[in-house]
């Protein structure tokens, strides 16, 4: 809850390499006590190559090992829990680098899914389908739309129950809306949630629904550096469900970025 004695608890705690590759990620809970940390590994090219996790809630340690495969254009991921292996993902590209397949091995089952694209006359994928292998059924289908300047303008995810729409708003080259849908299987559209942003695309205004109907809303108000990024984020929440007319703080966010010089 927000209070004005604010006491300030570390929830999480990154680091980068100098391309910008995530490092080192740790999560603490809400007393500051550590959850999670994620270690990450590169190779010479910097491209990912090992990440170690260790839950200490729960006591669990991940490790997932990549091994890519430049001339067989394949990559081969290994997730081994606890130091018994629990999962194993082939993917396989093309020469442009997009997914045509992907297998994954788990326990005694194995699932293979295939992938077809559509690009428009300006290289843009405009559709993406991905298929049982074995029944060639598809089972996700994803649909893109852009603007005359090639931004994405409208996302149509569909699978056998659901579909998603995710509609998006450019003003000066920069993401300034996204509207969220569901269409249910009576084809209804059923708006989700709507968000705005600043120039630097952090929100500054959510509005949930439920049934189309406004629920509660989310405001976000931002201290900034002199490179752009935020350093403090106060959010406040209006409750139009129980026909609240102000917003109230719930939470305030601060952190330190450190940058390479």
């Amino acid at each position: 809850m927000y209070q004005n004695d604010l006491k300030k608890v570390l929830t999480l705690q990154e680091e980068f390499t100098q391309v910008g590759n995530l490092k080192e990620n740790s999560n603490y809970d809400s007393s500051g006590v550590l959850i999670q940390k994620d270690l990450y590994e590169y190779d010479t090219e910097d491209v990912l190559r090992k990440i170690i996790s260790s839950n200490q809630r729960s006591q669990i340690n991940y490790v997932m090992t990549v091994f890519n495969d430049a001339k067989n254009k394949s990559t081969h991921r290994k997730l081994v829990i606890n130091d018994s292996l629990k999962q194993e993902i082939l993917s396989f590209y093309n020469d442009e680098d997009w997914v045509v397949r992907k297998i994954v091995i788990e326990k005694n089952d194995t699932t293979s899914v295939e992938y077809d694209y559509k690009f428009d006359k300006e290289n843009n994928l405009i559709f993406e389908e991905q298929i049982d292998s074995e029944t060639k059924k598809p089972i996700v289908i994803n649909e893109y739309t852009y603007d005359s300047v090639g931004n994405l303008i409208r996302l149509s995810y569909k699978t056998e129950w659901t579909q998603m729409i995710s509609e998006t708003e450019w003003k000066n080259h920069r993401i300034s809306k996204e509207t969220q849908f569901t269409i249910t299987k009576d084809l209804k559209k059923h708006l989700d949630e709507i968000t705005e942003f600043d120039l630097l695309y952090n929100p500054v205004n959510t509005k949930i629904y439920e049934n189309s109907k406004l629920n509660r809303e989310l405001k976000y108000e931002y201290d900034f550096d002199e490179k752009g990024n935020w350093t403090k984020r106060e959010v406040s929440i209006k409750e139009h469900f129980a026909d609240s007319n102000k917003f109230i703080p719930i939470f305030l966010e601060t952190r330190s970025i450190t940058y390479w010089k």
